[in-house]
This record gives structure tokens, C-alpha cells and sequence, in this order.
């Protein structure tokens, strides 16, 4: 890295129904950024996608001004370059965020960045692709089904068919639990899949487990490392949107309480799904253990995880030496070095 200071353009807010989480992680990314090393420069995307640079005093507040913003689109301005930014530090959520569309523009513009490539964004971000690909890597999931607005009726049919109650109904490709619910019977069904709808064009109805929920942080580009697993100890029925973010009633193992032969398998596991969906940069890997068996499953990759103060990705790291400064600024590493990779 180079010996003057490095400017930092930390993107946050966006076109996502995960808006408001993005504001809670891009605060604790500032926060955290090395002064010795970088200069923070905000960028925020109001929910209609005009891109306006913020001054630190409005950030701190919270207040977002949207006078004098401008659109982001290379062909349309140059405020690519007016942004002046040695790399773009993307904390943002759910789609046009997480999903591989800003991590283009930005290879586009051959702008260095943090996190995952566009096309293995794309891959993480839809729940089903994914899955398949784990599948592909010998990686065990829970049974699940996709489904389009188009298949009305054959939804119902198909669970009952294939799966059995209770289920999980999730939008394909948003995050933060958002849209998610739990079905137990055909009533509670429909409710989840309008609700899902809402959200997405395309969704995935999963076979719930009576089982643990592990998550592993997973960060490098060639050398990969992977951090111990945490537990969660969801507050309500699950870890919802509301227990994550609004009520704090979940609770935390950091590191999990498991068998060390246990703890091996699950890194090798989220090593292994890391590959299968060629990532780079840094990801969340969470997975299932049914209490019954034992068995572990993989649930999904997040590859712009949670990066509030409470969020398992930087807490996991902690428990090797690794501070959120410290985080923060080897996630900066890693996009140079993929950047000049390429």
C-alpha cells in the first residue's frame, strides 16, 4: 500500500429494503477505518439512487442531504472521479449493493473495491443458484424449492408434495432476514409467500430444521482464512429481521461451544463453499446443525455481511487477535490485491 494516506469511499444506504441496516454497518465501518492509515470519504445513495457525497458532522447525525447529488452511471458524468477515491469500501445490502451490479460499474471503471467480484456476487446473492453450486461441491442443504409469481397454485401443491412443515419462505436474493417467514401449515403458508413477493420476483421455500444456527467468517483472496464458528441464540421463534436489528433478544456463543472435530469440519465446509462460488474479498457462511442427528448443512453465503458493532462477522475475528480496525483495514488489503491481480 502506498506510504500516504489512502482515501476510502465508503458507500452506504441504497435501493434495498436493507437501506436502514446498510446506515448501522457503514457507521461502524467509519468508525473503525485506521486515521493513520486512511481518509473516509461518504457517499450516500438515497432510496431512489441519487449518489450525493456527505460531510462527516451530517454523517454523525445521521442526516443525508440530497441537494447536489448526481448519478453515479460512467457515461452519463464523471463523478467517478470527482468522488477521488483510491478504493470504494461497498457497505452496501441486499440488491444493487450485494448482488454484483455496483461491483461492475466499479470493474467498468477500473476502480479498486472491497469484497467479492461482480460475477461471484451475483452467484451468492440468489439463494437458489447458490445452493445448487453447493450441491455441485458436495456440500449438504436443507431440501428447499424455487418458485416464480408465475407458478400460483403449485406452490401449495409442490411443499406438500416435496417438503413438509414447518418451512421456511425467503425472497431469492435479499438478506437481513428481510421478508422471511416461518410457515407451519397451509394457512400460514400463503401469508409467507405474498409477504416474500413483496420483496422479490423469485423465491426459495426451504425444509425447516430443528437445529443450531453456526455462522463462520470467511476472508482472502488466494490464501483463505477462516475464523471459529459463533452460535446463535435466537430471542424469538428465529432470527428475524426485528430480533436482529430492533429488540437485541438474541444472544451469542462467540466462540460456539462445539467438539473440536466438529469445528474442523464446519471451516472446512465454509472453505470449501467459498470456492464453490469463487469468491474473494470476505463472506459470512452460515450454517445448521440438526440437534437430533448432528448433521450439518449449509444455509447461505453473505458476502456483504453485518458490519455493526453486534454483528458476528467482525465479533468472530476478535476471537483470533483480529480488532475491527484491524479488520477493516486488511479488508482494504485484500481489494488492492485483487484489483492488481486483474
Amino acid at each position: 500500500m502506498k506510504n500516504k494516506k489512502t482515501t476510502v469511499g465508503i458507500l452506504f444506504g441504497g435501493m434495498s429494503a436493507e437501506h436502514e441496516v446498510s446506515l448501522k454497518s457503514a457507521a461502524a465501518v467509519y468508525k473503525n477505518l485506521d486515521r493513520e492509515k486512511f481518509i473516509p470519504t461518504l457517499v450516500y445513495i438515497g432510496k431512489k439512487g441519487r449518489w450525493s457525497k456527505i460531510d462527516e458532522d451530517s454523517f454523525k447525525k445521521g442526516e443525508f442531504p440530497q441537494s447536489g447529488g448526481s448519478s453515479f452511471i460512467p457515461w452519463q458524468n464523471d463523478a467517478v472521479d470527482k468522488i477521488e477515491a483510491d478504493i470504494y469500501f461497498p457497505v452496501l445490502h441486499g440488491p444493487n449493493g450485494e448482488d454484483g451490479k455496483i461491483q461492475g460499474l466499479f470493474e467498468m471503471a477500473g476502480k479498486p473495491y472491497v469484497g467479492a467480484d461482480s460475477f461471484s456476487s451475483a452467484l451468492a446473492m440468489d439463494k437458489g443458484v447458490a445452493k445448487f453450486l453447493f450441491q455441485k461441491a458436495g456440500l449438504k442443504t436443507p431440501g428447499f424449492l424455487l418458485f416464480t409469481q408465475n407458478d400460483g397454485f403449485a406452490i401449495k401443491e409442490q411443499v406438500e408434495e416435496k417438503l413438509f412443515y414447518p418451512v421456511f419462505v425467503k425472497p431469492c436474493s435479499l438478506g437481513s432476514s428481510v421478508g422471511i417467514s416461518k410457515a407451519k401449515n397451509e394457512g400460514e403458508l400463503q401469508a409467507a409467500v405474498d409477504l416474500a413477493f413483496k420483496y422479490d420476483r423469485k423465491i426459495i421455500i426451504e425444509l425447516g430444521l430443528d437445529a443450531r444456527e453456526i455462522e463462520l467468517s470467511v476472508m482472502g483472496n488466494e490464501e483463505i482464512l477462516v475464523s471459529p464458528p459463533g452460535e446463535l441464540n435466537p430471542g424469538n421463534e428465529f432470527y428475524d429481521y426485528a430480533d436482529k436489528y430492533l429488540n437485541g433478544k438474541t444472544t451469542f456463543s462467540i466462540p460456539a461451544e462445539l467438539e473440536e472435530q466438529t469445528v474442523e469440519k464446519l471451516q472446512n465446509m465454509a472453505r470449501k463453499a467459498f470456492q464453490a462460488l469463487y469468491l474473494n474479498g470476505m463472506s459470512r457462511v452460515d450454517f445448521f446443525i440438526e440437534k437430533e442427528s448432528g448433521a450439518v448443512y449449509i444455509n447461505e453465503i453473505n458476502t456483504i455481511p453485518g458490519f455493526t458493532e453486534i454483528s458476528m462477522f467482525p465479533k468472530l475475528w476478535t476471537v483470533v487477535g483480529i480488532s475491527f480496525t484491524q479488520l477493516v483495514t486488511r479488508l482494504i488489503e485484500y481489494g488492492f490485491q485483487y484489483h492488481d491481480s486483474r
